[in-house]
């Protein structure tokens, strides 16, 4: 695929702007980076898009979010305004995670990755909790990327707020996804879960957190 008449923002050494660029992908891989006069010449068979002058760029990464919070905008909480974290916490995040089902994990990401596509983030890492859905509540999510074709690193947020069952819950979440990726990149490296998926540890603040808990 050959997109030409594009504004490329390039990133690359020079931070060049080309205003009537170029840029060749063959599969998942960009290939050449140019003028379109020169990559059109170059390859006259290739299958061409024309851009209009849209602007192009690499896309964008979100570097933290949590994609359940697609579920708060715009929620009124009833009572006096929070005076600190620990009050925003109790009265809006805690209430909403511990809401959540699988199907609700799943169409908060979907909300968010369609945001995440019109406005350019193509890699996002995504801190999830859902205290009453904790076990494959990270299938979920990644179910929901990988039919977005976006990128994203997923771990869950282990706290000691709900009591140690839930935390002992939370562990097993983050090591068992980070082991199913860990599986797919050995044994289907073309699947989306071996190529655009990876797995992190999560961990909630430290006012939720005891050093057992650190410790284990």
């Amino acid at each position: 695929m050959l997109i030409h008449n594009a504004t490329v923002i390039t990133f690359d050494d020079e931070n060049r702007i080309l205003t009537d660029g170029a840029v060749r992908v063959e599969g998942d891989t960009v290939t050449h980076v140019g003028a379109s006069g020169e990559l059109l010449a170059a390859f006259p068979d290739e299958e061409r898009w024309d851009a209009g002058g849209l602007v192009l760029m690499p896309g964008q990464i979100c570097a933290h979010t949590h994609f359940y919070g697609a579920f708060a905008r715009g929620m009124y909480i009833p009572g006096a305004p929070a005076k600190d974290f620990p009050e925003i916490l109790e009265k809006l995040w805690w209430p909403l995670d511990r809401s959540l089902d699988l199907a609700g994990v799943q169409a908060s990401a979907e909300v968010c990755l369609v945001d995440a596509i019109r406005h350019g983030t193509t890699t996002l890492i995504d801190h999830h909790a859902s205290q009453s859905a904790i076990d494959g509540s990270l299938d979920a999510i990644a179910d929901a990327v990988e039919t977005s074709g976006l990128r994203a690193v997923l771990c869950y947020e282990v706290t000691d707020r709900d009591g140690p069952d839930a935390t002992r819950a939370g562990i097993r979440e983050n090591v068992r996804f980070r082991q199913r990726v860990e599986d797919a990149r050995a044994n289907a490296p073309a699947s989306p879960l071996a190529g655009r998926l990876a797995a992190t540890f999560g961990l909630h603040a430290s006012l939720t957190l005891s050093d057992a808990t650190l410790d284990a």
